[in-house]
């Protein structure tokens, strides 16, 4: 149970009803102040103060019945209030629980009543017991009983609730067993009234340990959004009223005087009992009223199951401990044997309702572990979708990052492709026009072998635009299996010579051509596909070498390593050049698209980086593999080969 707070008193009522109620309590402390004064100064004649203790009796439960009375509001005009800035959001308020002010009201204006009349028979010095006093003033228990009952409390589990109902009957069990012992059983058996005046002065103090049970399940089972301020206030107020009673009945049992001190605390409970009435009214007043059927008791979450603390766990087994001193110190004493009796019995029924208590006590320690354990596997459960569910986080965030890189990659490939394509289309562009320009501006003027010489460059400068421009769309047509390629077979030899007329006659000067391809070499291919092959590989081997040195074109029978014998047959063709090589850990990258030679990157040679691309989708296309060959020293230059399937009739050995 919560530790009651002083700041609460700011939050119990809203800030509409706040200074009523300080000035509420400002009246209760000077009016209670002025009566103890009147009892404890005991005017003379008797008489007079008879009458001011009546009358002062009187004007104090008045004075409770109007407290009640301050901001209530009847049920069924109950509206849904302004938004305040100090109330809870998110609460209702029931239909039975807007009653409960009233039902307070009531109770405390019966006991004026009776006192009214108790008044009336002081003045004709009547003492009459029981009288319609007494009747009026008993009728006040039943409507602050059903007050209390219609007050909020939490839903809790059978097992809890049958705990803490049964350490409200130890409790109220052990103030009989007590009172009993030094006041009820000694007034009984040795008090000069009547019968019947006993058992109506014993109804009194009965009705008081029943609201002593109401007041502790309500201090155990209140609800945490009803003030603690008024759960304190109507338990103070009810716990001096109870101590009154006492003192009354056992006055009346020893047909002494009902008049003196005492006579204070019965205002002063029921003033307590108005000044929680007016909180509650307080606390209605920032509830949005809800169904006749929302929560008799049952407002408060099912969830909200914690409802005792260490003091109130071992409170049973104080009063087990309190009982057996009692009977202990009857035992040793050995007084009366029917107040032995009695106080044995009540320790009896007192150890039974603790066995009892201790069963349900065990039930819902079992039930509180269940579901805990509920508790324990649902949380796993959760935490193993949130696993998964991070597990696919990470997946996609891992997949974000990825693409992130690639869209960053190909953003710089695009840009380094735009870069390159550029600086090459400029290249053969500038070339036709400067001749073109030439031929333009000399006409007539120049002989016959110049003009060739120019329209020769010219036509280079188309011929490379031509070849730069089938290579960029050949790049941008991405996938080329979506046209298969149309697959004959093809003399090798006769497609070389081919390629390199291509070149022309100039370049074929420069060089020194070997081939080493045999007649009768054959291979099952496309032909537009082979030319495109060999005219990027032959043109980068010329952009790469040297003016003089050797190029060398190589076929020959291929099998690769762990080959199943009858499988298909390859024949390997090698382009070897003697350029500055390609060092090792860049080849690796050499065949993707648009990847150049750092070396490239800031030197003279131009290209785009997509012959080598090209080369490898075509031999792959044909059910081939290309690769590179070189140690990166300058000098000894690199060796591209690539193998495509032989002709069936042709008998292929290990290369």
């Amino acid at each position: 149970m919560n530790v009651f707070q002083p700041q609460q008193i700011m939050r119990a009522v809203p800030q509409s009803l706040r200074r009523s109620f300080y000035v509420s309590v400002l009246v209760v402390v000077m009016f209670n102040s002025l009566f103890l004064y009147w009892l404890l100064l005991t005017p003379r004649p008797q008489s007079l103060f008879v009458m001011g203790d009546d009358v002062g009796q009187a004007l104090g439960l008045l004075l409770a019945t109007i407290l009640c009375l301050i901001g209530f509001t009847w049920p069924w005009r109950s509206a849904a209030p302004a938004p305040d800035a100090t109330s809870p959001p998110g609460t209702t308020a029931g239909f039975g629980q807007r009653w409960v002010p009233l039902l307070l009201c009531i109770g405390i204006f019966c006991q004026f009543i009776g006192q009214v009349i108790s008044t009336f028979y002081d003045l004709h010095h009547w003492v009459p017991f029981p009288s319609w006093a007494d009747a009026v003033s008993l009728s006040t228990f039943p409507f602050l009983l059903l007050g209390i009952l219609l007050l909020p409390t939490r839903s809790l589990p059978a097992n809890t609730h049958s705990r803490v109902t049964l350490d409200g009957f130890m409790i109220v069990t052990t103030f009989a067993t007590v009172s009993w012992y030094f006041v009820l059983g000694p007034d009984i058996l040795h008090g000069q009234a009547s019968v019947f005046a006993k058992i109506v002065g014993s109804a009194y103090p009965l009705f008081d340990l029943v609201l002593i049970c109401c007041v502790f399940r309500l201090l155990f089972r209140a609800d945490n959004s009803i003030p603690r301020l008024a759960v304190l206030l109507l338990s103070a107020g009810l716990i001096i009223i109870v101590m009154a009673d006492s003192m009354d009945f056992a006055q009346i049992l020893r047909l002494r005087s009902l008049h003196g001190w005492q006579d204070e605390a019965w205002p002063l409970g029921y003033m307590l009992i108005g000044l929680a009435a007016q909180v509650v009214n307080g606390w209605l007043s920032q509830q949005q009223p809800s169904s006749p059927r929302a929560g008799q008791g049952e407002g408060a979450n099912h969830a909200d199951w914690q409802v005792s603390s260490y003091w109130s766990m071992l409170l049973p087994y104080g009063l087990i401990v309190a009982v057996g001193a009692l009977a202990f110190y009857v035992w040793q004493t050995g007084t009366n044997p029917t107040l032995v009796h009695g106080v044995y019995l009540g320790a009896a029924v007192l150890i039974g309702l603790l066995l009892l208590r201790q069963y349900f006590l065990i039930r819902e320690a079992l039930f509180y572990n269940n579901a805990l354990r509920q508790m324990q596997h649902t949380l796993h459960q959760n935490n193993e979708v949130l696993k998964q569910m991070n597990k696919q986080l990470e997946e996609q965030s891992a997949q974000i990052a990825e693409a992130y890189e690639q869209q960053r990659s190909l953003n710089e490939l695009k840009d380094q492709f735009l870069l390159n394509v550029n600086h090459e289309l400029r290249t053969p562009l500038t070339e036709m026009q400067g001749y073109l320009e030439l031929l333009s501006e000399h006409a007539g003027r120049i002989d016959t072998h110049m003009q060739a010489t120019f329209l020769a460059h010219a036509l280079h400068g188309c011929e490379e635009l031509h070849h730069l421009i089938d290579t960029v769309l050949d790049a941008l047509r991405g996938n080329l299996r979506h046209s298969p390629p149309r697959t004959q077979v093809l003399a090798v030899a006769p497609v070389v010579e081919e390629v390199l007329h291509l070149f022309g006659p100039q370049t074929r000067q420069d060089y020194q051509m070997v081939l080493d391809v045999a007649d009768h070499l054959t291979v099952v291919a496309d032909q537009g596909y082979l030319h495109r092959i060999l005219l990027n590989l032959l043109s980068n081997a010329f952009k790469y070498s040297p003016k003089g040195a050797t190029i060398s074109i190589s076929a020959q029978p291929y099998r690769p390593r762990f080959q199943k014998h009858g499988a298909t047959e390859f024949l390997c063709i090698c382009v070897k050049d003697t350029g500055p090589g390609i060092p090792p850990a860049e080849s690796a990258l050499l065949f993707s698209r648009f990847v150049r030679l750092h070396r490239d990157l800031a030197g003279s040679i131009r290209g785009t980086g997509l012959g080598l691309s090209i080369c490898k989708q075509l031999v792959e296309t044909l059910g081939g593999q290309i690769w590179v060959e070189s140690s990166g020293m300058a000098g000894e230059g690199s060796r591209f080969c690539f193998t495509l399937p032989t002709a069936p009739h042709v008998s292929a050995q290990e290369g």
